[in-house]
């Protein structure tokens, strides 16, 4: 839709609500395909262009309420996915390191996410840095003919992981913005919108996936305000009883949500009657802020 047909909406006096106007998924898509650009070339993304952008396909400014830096923020991933479509399955062909090294270089050259909405913290949408969520990918040996469920899939990051191995999506969202972002992202790719901790009730009678791939709020609920320590291992539960015989989970988790720990141990004791742990690492909370050496 024009900017002029989207003025004569406002000036004729019909009483449209604005994100009915505008399609936000489309519109996030279009902002990532114009900030990809820098990107191929190898320059930074700097924040004046992310915010040109914005105002731009959102027809209006942050400080007009048009949209959020989460908003921004999400518009950023999706860049970085869009640049693995491009370049990412020539990349896998590279030893691990230097997959690793690229992907490290290509979060560098996005600002840093900064701001935060109330939803975001609420809700813990912290999404998956680009290396890890190549080592999460990796993890799970992942093959063309699997089928991967993402249970709380955000912006899409380590579903195109998954589909840089050629393998199928169940995708899963239960915020209504990232569920537009992804419907535009992945078409025809089954995608739900429900509360990850009840997954696999609501995937009752649905194909079971080969592998979950997963990064849950660590104790965060919705509808729950305060801490729900209790929050990672319902999300994890779920997917364990959707998974298909003989599939594989990874999932990344707070350091306190271990068997180590004696006050999960009862439950990853529960877990081994079904499962077992073939490995856990430990990795440090940096590869979640931008590398220091790329400035």
């Amino acid at each position: 839709m024009s900017d002029t047909m989207v003025q004569q909406l406002f000036t004729q006096g019909f009483l449209f609500d604005f994100q009915t106007i505008l399609d936000y998924g489309q519109s996030i898509l279009s902002v990532a395909q114009e900030l990809l650009k820098p990107l191929l070339e190898n320059r930074p993304l700097n924040t004046k262009t992310v915010q040109a952008q914005m105002n731009r396909h959102f027809h209006g400014t942050a400080a007009e309420g048009t949209w959020q830096w989460k908003d921004a923020y999400e518009a950023v991933e999706v860049a970085q996915i869009l640049y693995l479509r491009q370049k990412g399955y020539k990349l896998l062909l590279e030893s691990p390191q230097t997959v690793l090294l690229e992907l490290e270089k290509l979060v560098a050259l996005c600002p840093t996410q900064t701001r935060r909405s109330e939803e975001s913290v609420q809700l813990q949408q912290f999404s998956t840095p680009l290396p890890l969520a190549y080592l999460v990918a990796k993890s799970g040996f992942i093959q063309a003919d699997d089928l991967i469920l993402e249970p709380s899939d955000g912006t899409g990051l380590l579903a195109q992981m998954a589909k840089l191995h050629s393998a199928s999506l169940m995708l899963n969202e239960l915020a209504p913005d990232r569920e537009k972002i992804l419907r535009r992202l992945f078409p025809g790719t089954p995608l739900f919108s429900v509360n990850a901790e009840q997954i696999n009730d609501y995937l009752v009678g649905k194909t079971q996936p080969s592998v979950v791939l997963m990064n849950p709020p660590f104790c965060a609920s919705p509808k729950i305000n305060s801490r729900n320590p209790d929050a990672t291992k319902s999300h994890i539960n779920s997917a364990l009883q959707r998974l298909a015989d003989g599939g594989r989970l990874v999932t990344i988790t707070a350091n306190w949500f271990s068997p180590a720990n004696p006050s999960w141990r009862e439950t990853f004791v529960r877990w081994h009657s079904e499962a077992r742990v073939l490995m856990s690492v430990g990795v440090n909370g940096k590869v979640y802020s931008k590398p220091s050496y790329f400035g």
